[in-house]
């Protein structure tokens, strides 16, 4: 009777432990699926929202950057014509302004230096360009010497300069020369910065107009009016010694009543 009972209790016992384990697994399977599906779901989700917001904020980029290019055309565009403008009339300036250059020299020397010559060769092409700029050159000198002295220093330094003006190509009608000597130094003490200073020539450039700087060719119209005028101190002067008639009809007799005093005055301005 022991056989057919512990037959029945180890028959009945391996197929509960069995399929208890296969549930648990099939759990675990199942679990680790839904976890892994889930986080599956929620990366797709998150990158999805990532794109979706890209391209939201793509157009409204892309708006700005259109509104931006519109913006620089227009603000661009307009300041095109001025500019040309400008370029296309440049004396227009010198109506109301004017250029003002310092050329400097070397203790009692009236020759050009090479820094001068390069900024002399500037201002020529300046005034070639544009026949209505005057130019005024004025010679200054340092406090040392007499004031005769540095007054013909300053001319020399002066009329260096307008030679070398000339030679670029200026015209010299245009270029008008003064020297102020000693009497024109700006710096007062003996200090060397104060020597280099003063020696110079300065250059004024300014709009004029060339028919203001020609004087016109009537210089000979004066001379015309000397005789007439000569004329009439001849008819004052015979009233003095009588009659037109006794003037232009004198006595044979006597030589001496001709008077050629009048006409004295008409050879020498004539002359």
């Amino acid at each position: 009777m022991q056989n057919p009972s512990s037959s029945v209790s180890s028959g009945t016992m391996p197929p509960a432990i069995v399929g208890s384990d296969k549930g648990a697994k099939e759990v675990y399977v199942v679990g680790g699926m839904v976890l892994i599906l889930a986080v599956a779901i929620g990366a797709v989700w998150f990158y999805s929202r990532q794109g979706q917001s890209y391209v939201s904020k793509a157009p409204a980029e892309t708006l700005s950057n259109a509104q931006v290019t519109n913006v620089l055309n227009a603000s661009t565009t307009p300041p095109v014509e001025p500019i040309v403008h400008n370029q296309t009339v440049p004396g227009s300036n010198y109506k109301s302004d004017s250029i003002h250059t310092d050329i400097y020299f070397e203790v009692g020397r009236k020759g050009l230096t090479d820094d001068a010559k390069a900024i002399l060769a500037t201002q020529a092409d300046l005034a070639k360009n544009d026949p209505d700029l005057g130019i005024l050159v004025q010679g200054y000198t340092d406090q040392q010497g007499s004031v005769s002295y540095n007054h013909k220093l300053g001319l020399m330094r002066a009329e260096k300069v307008k030679e070398f003006l000339v030679g670029q190509g200026v015209s010299d009608q245009v270029i008008k020369i003064v020297s102020l000597g000693k009497e024109g130094a700006l710096c007062l003490d003996n200090s060397d910065v104060c020597r280099n200073m003063n020696r110079r020539v300065h250059l004024e450039i300014r709009k004029i107009g060339q028919e203001h700087m020609i004087l016109p060719t009537v210089a000979t119209e004066p001379h015309i009016t000397e005789p007439i005028q000569s004329t009439n101190d001849q008819g004052t002067s015979t009233d003095d010694h009588g009659s037109p008639a006794d003037t232009l009809l004198p006595s044979l007799a006597d030589p001496s009543v001709i008077d050629l005093t009048p006409l004295t005055p008409d050879l020498t301005s004539g002359s």
